[in-house]
């Protein structure tokens, strides 16, 4: 139902405000002139979201996107592997308007709508990434919960553009640098599991998840259970990497408890790990340097070495050529001393 107000500011150029609300549709607000130029954008938006309810159905009606992004949020989202990750994505969407929308009233026109809104604010793979949540939720809202969609609008409508993969390596002397800061961070666990990433190109939740009953110092190989792809893999461990995790049996979680854990960084959250690493990165100059940086480093340098791509791949755990092509960007001083 549409409600025109007449408002007390002194804009008189905006003075009447038209207001719908209808169940299942976001509310829409917006000032005119004139009362009649109001009333006639109130009936334009009124006819739009009748003909949403022409073809509605019942069940399709009555859940709105927030509703089902939270059901899926506390049914679903639990029994993925990146169930962190995912939360926090669906989260950041339940405080867009969008959310208002009835499954059945959500058009292509408003999902691009809220693609062109966020790409204001987000880059491409966020936005990305954030339509592809609601995808897979509404799929599942018709496969599981019998909620009738003739179509899953989100896949009707063009995902924005991945953003161009990041080619950030280590340039010469950085990497001593940025072990003298991590080194002096108040964080004791920082230098050896910067050395690991570099030396093995483990995610940072692989290593975060391995154990000590996992790692053989003796063959110097490390056998991951929990990856990212859901594969096991094992990954050979260079007399650095493994010097690095041995030195992490010397540190204690908290030096007044004495306490030691089942794994060199299980104690060591993701986010604490991440902030850690920024503030040394920082202190080094090199402010566009991310954790996540390290592996690409890592494969980089594994291509450098003269392994195969199969070889590279069976380490670093990359499932397609594709994947693995975005990490496997060569130095120039390698590549000209191939040429010479």
């Amino acid at each position: 139902m549409a409600t025109i107000t007449k408002r007390d500011e002194q804009r008189a150029e905006r003075r009447w405000q038209a207001r719908v609300r209808r169940t299942g549709f976001p509310t829409q607000t917006k000032s005119f002139p004139t009362k009649a130029e109001a009333e006639a954008w109130a009936r334009d938006v009124e006819a739009e979201y009748d003909k949403g309810h022409a073809i509605d159905q019942r069940d399709a009606r009555e859940m709105t996107l927030g509703s089902a992004l939270r059901r899926y949020l506390d049914e679903v989202t639990p029994l993925h592997k990146g169930a962190k990750t995912e939360g926090y994505r669906i989260r950041q969407l339940l405080k867009h308007p969008v959310c208002a929308y009835s499954l059945a009233n959500l058009t292509r026109a408003a999902v691009t709508e809220y693609r062109e809104q966020r790409l204001r604010t987000v880059s491409g793979s966020t936005a990305r990434l954030e339509m592809q949540v609601m995808a897979r939720v509404i799929d599942h809202a018709r496969r599981d919960w019998g909620v009738y969609l003739a179509e899953n609008p989100l896949r009707m409508v063009r995902l924005p553009k991945e953003n161009a993969a990041r080619e950030r390596r280590l340039h010469p002397g950085e990497e001593a640098i940025l072990l003298t800061e991590c080194r002096a961070a108040r964080a004791p666990y920082l230098e050896h599991a910067v050395i690991v990433a570099i030396e093995t190109g483990m995610r940072q939740s692989e290593m975060l998840a391995l154990t000590w009953e996992r790692i053989d110092f003796e063959k110097r190989v490390a056998r991951l259970a929990d990856t990212k792809n859901g594969d096991a893999r094992a990954v050979p461990l260079t007399r650095r990497a493994a010097a690095a995790l041995e030195a992490m049996k010397q540190v204690r979680v908290y030096e007044w408890t004495k306490r030691t854990t089942d794994g060199p960084f299980r104690w060591v959250g993701a986010t604490v790990i991440r902030h850690a690493f920024m503030r040394a990165r920082d202190k080094a100059g090199m402010p566009d340097l991310r954790f996540h940086d390290l592996r690409h480093e890592a494969t980089s340098r594994l291509f450098e070495k003269g392994l195969n791509t199969m070889e590279v791949a069976s380490i670093t755990g990359h499932k397609t050529l594709t994947m693995l092509r975005r990490y496997s960007h060569l130095s120039m001083e390698h590549l000209l001393a191939k040429l010479d």
